[in-house]
Formats: structure tokens, sequence, C-alpha cells
């Protein structure tokens, strides 16, 4: 049944071409995208934070049928180096429209822009739903200061929304061990885009542009914080002894840098493995469809869209089976899991697709077709959409009329 159009907010720190801030922006850029293509009057409310150099541009735009508002950070390094997002004009704002909207969706726990928009709708009577990615439990970096936020600003985020959105069946067991009641939670995995058929992935694009030849290519594409298993990869690498095979990490260094280049230097490895920084766009395509495995052995990864879109590449995966990632991999297939933190199962694991690289290629192939037909962004906002709906109810054509 067709779901009547409605006006949706979505607040989130990052949007859109804030590729260094990893799966987040995308998610909810997809998200407003997919509802606005489907007749939803969709309006984001985000930040200027792009990068650890520079800022997205700050006026009030139109796109792809979203009106987006970036408003200014206080201060960019902090933005980036301690996710210490303070938008100015954000608050003010709120207060002057947040009663306009139906509905709004929120992103992402231990942020500023989300308490504000908490609040604003709180005191609106306007319904929201949080989607935390992964966020909600306090991990990996400035835990206590996280749980003090959590405490103060913080405490009306997971308490006030009307449903709770977990991605896996793994972040549904988290938000209930947070006291979460399972009534609140529904279960929403993230969209995946489908590939630019206009700006296809080339392989060989970016073989030349980083002079990689002929050679066989390990992959890891995603943020280097210490998480992501970085670390883990070049031992498990080293292990490999290939010499026909390349390691490219491709990410920005968000605190696992230093210490990967550190290991890269003692294990001798400077001329075998390849660091491009930051990949945006089509950039990451043509790096997934070069890869010959693409390696995301991260720690707590609730989702994880990039082994994913390896998979639409036709690209196998190899991920860690502790949480979510693993869910996902499991159920579609075109990988291997390992435990986190294991080198020797990484590199057994990386060998044994290398060895059965023209099989293990068909299997991703086939896993792809099933991703996208479970994830692609119009079945996600399908789901999205009713559950907008069933929580606005009779209440929209109240407020509609009052």
């Amino acid at each position: 049944m067709p779901v009547a159009s409605l006006r949706i907010l979505h607040v989130v720190p990052y949007y859109d071409e804030a590729w260094a801030y990893g799966g987040i922006p995308r998610v909810a850029t997809a998200h407003a995208r997919g509802l606005a293509r489907r007749g939803h009057r969709v309006t984001v409310c985000t930040t200027d934070a792009r990068d650890a150099d520079a800022r997205l541009p700050r006026p009030a735009v139109s796109r792809h049928g979203v009106d987006v508002h970036a408003f200014r950070n206080v201060s960019n390094w902090m933005a980036y180096h301690f996710q210490g997002f303070a938008p100015l004009g954000l608050r003010r704002y709120l207060r002057g429209h947040a009663g306009s909207f139906d509905i709004a969706h929120l992103h992402a726990c231990h942020n500023l822009p989300a308490t504000m928009a908490a609040a604003a709708c709180l005191h609106e009577g306007v319904p929201f739903v949080l989607s935390p990615n992964g966020t909600a439990r306090p991990i990996e970096r400035r835990v206590a200061a996280k749980r003090f936020f959590a405490a103060t600003l913080g405490r009306r985020l997971l308490s006030g929304a009307h449903r709770v959105l977990a991605v896996t069946e793994i972040e549904r067991g988290d938000l209930m061990a947070m006291g979460v009641a399972p009534a609140r939670i529904a279960i929403v995995p993230n969209p995946l885009e489908d590939l630019d058929r206009t700006n296809a992935p080339d392989a060989e694009r970016f073989r030349q542009a980083h002079g990689l030849g002929s050679a066989r290519i390990v992959l890891f594409l995603g943020k280097l914080t210490p998480r992501k298993g970085v670390g883990d990869l070049i031992n498990a690498y080293a292990a490999l002894r290939r010499p026909d095979a390349v390691l490219v990490i491709a990410g920005n260094d968000m605190g696992a840098g230093a210490a990967a280049s550190a290991l890269v230097t003692r294990l001798g490895l400077e001329r075998q493995i390849v660091r491009t920084g930051l990949l945006e766009g089509v950039q990451r395509l043509d790096a997934l469809a070069a890869a010959e495995v693409v390696v995301y052995p991260s720690r707590d990864e609730i989702f994880g869209l990039v082994p994913l879109e390896a998979l639409l590449c036709g690209r196998p995966v190899v991920v860690c089976g502790d949480s979510g990632c693993g869910e996902v991999i499991r159920s579609v297939g075109g990988g291997l899991l390992v435990p986190p933190g294991d080198p020797p199962a990484l590199a057994q694991a990386i060998e044994a697709i290398l060895h059965d690289a023209p099989r293990w290629q068909a299997l991703a192939a086939a896993a792809g077709l099933r991703a996208r037909a479970r994830f692609g962004t119009d079945v996600v906002c399908g789901q999205l959409e009713r559950i907008y709906a069933e929580i606005c109810g009779a209440s929209v054509v109240a407020r509609r009329t009052a």
C-alpha cells in the first residue's frame, strides 16, 4: 500500500562528500535521496565537516530532491580529530523549524547535532527515530568521554526515540543489553547504492594511477583507526610470502596511520605495500574492481559497507566474524570469516582466495546479486517508510490540520 508523502528531517554530523568519516554519511545520504525518490519531502541538517583539511559548502542547497542545510562547525580540527561537532546556527534552525516536520531521523550517538535535534523534537512533539549504526555502545577511543556524553547531553537520545534502528541482529542484542526495550527496536539494514553505470569502476585506471602494473592486489579500504585491524592485515601479508601480490592500504589516517607505517618499516615491506590515502567516489570503486581480494579485518564492525561494495564489483572478501559484518557476509556469501586479531588465520584466508581466484570471483558476483536484492536503497527506504508511517499514523493528519 502506498505511503502518504511525509515531511522528513534527517540530522547527521556529516553528509554526502564527507568520505573521510566512513559509512554513516553515505548511509544518511542514501536514506535521504532514496526517500525523496519515493515522493517524500526530505530535509537534511548537517555540519560542514568534510575531511581533515576542507569543509563542505555551507549555503542551503537542493540536491537530488533533498534540501540540505550544512551548518559551519566552530572548529574543523575538533570535528575531524575528536568528533567535536559544534554547528553554529543549528539549534536556532531546529527551534524555528522542527515543528514543521512529521518525523525526524537522527544518525549516530555521542554528537551535538543529534542531541540538539532530539531536544527540539521532544519540545515540539515530533516523533524521531535513531540510527546508532554501531555508535550506541562506547568502544575504541575516548570511551570515558562517550559515557559521560551519553549520561548528560545525550541522555534523551535512546530514551526519547520512538524506534531505535539496528542494522543487524548483533546490534539489536547490543541495544537490548543497554536497556532498550525489544519492542522499540526495529532492524533496518544499511542501504547499498547501486554502481553508477555512467561512471563504472575501472580497474586499469586504478592500476595506472598507482603504478601497480599486473600485480595481484590485496586491498584494505577504510578509515585507519585502531579498530579496523590494519596492523593484523600487515602481519598477515608478511606471512603470505607472495612476491606476486601487493598490499594496498587505502584510507585516511584517523589514529592508526603512524603505527601502521612503523610496522611496515619494521617488517621491511616498504616496497610491497602501497598507501594511497583517502579515496573518494569512483576512485573507491576503481580500487575495489582492481583487487583480487578485499580484506576488512575490523573488530566490532556492526555492518560494513565496504565488503558489500566489493561483492557488487565481483570481488571476494575476508572479514572478521565477531559482529554484524560477519553476520551480513555469512548471510550473502562471497567471502571468508576469521576471528578478530588473528593474523595467521587472516593469512590463511587470503591465501585460500588467491589460490582459487576464478572460483571466488564467481562466488562473489553471485553474492553481489543477493546483496543488491536485500540491501538496495529502494528496498531499505521502503522499510524506513513503513516504520515512519506506523509511528506517525493519525498524528500526521492531526498536526497538519491543527
